[in-house]
């Protein structure tokens, strides 16, 4: 056995592949309980129209140590505005400062608005989501968003 567990080791370090202790602390993963992602027409102050794209996720963190998400934006449609809050999976305050806890989970409302694309009513879309914590790292999640 031990030497099986030596040819693995051997292999990922030569393949270069990831091992358990290279993998992301924060897991991001679609909320079961939330509706999809979703997008809206919306119009901006000057009369511009906008696409809102509306996405609710669930953060799990695998660390010991509290992990805050600082920004947010989309790769594929760049962004004129986003937002996002944090808070407890069940019920409870959300706040943009809020730190996914250690060894716990919070949901993430995120809320974007773009310029820059049109989609037909109901027409649906991918893009990636990446996600910015307060130590540098950056957590993606391929997303796909509904139109409303």
């Amino acid at each position: 056995m031990r030497l099986w567990g030596r040819l693995a080791a051997f292999w990922r370090r030569r393949r270069g592949s990831p091992s358990a202790d290279h993998l992301p602390a924060l897991r991001l993963s679609v909320a079961p309980q939330a509706p999809w992602p979703s997008w809206h027409p919306a119009q901006a102050a000057d009369g511009t129209p906008l696409l809102q794209i509306v996405i609710e996720l669930e953060a799990s963190n695998r660390t010991d140590r509290d992990i805050r998400i600082v920004w947010a934006r989309l790769r594929d449609h760049p962004t004129d505005q986003a937002s996002f809050t944090l808070g407890p999976r069940r019920g409870g305050r959300f706040a943009k400062d809020s730190p996914v806890p250690a060894h716990g989970r919070a949901c993430v409302l995120l809320m974007f608005f773009v310029k820059s694309r049109r989609y037909a009513p109901g027409q649906a879309f991918s893009d990636f989501l990446i996600l910015g914590d307060d130590e540098g790292g950056e957590h993606r999640l391929k997303i796909g968003v509904r139109g409303r």
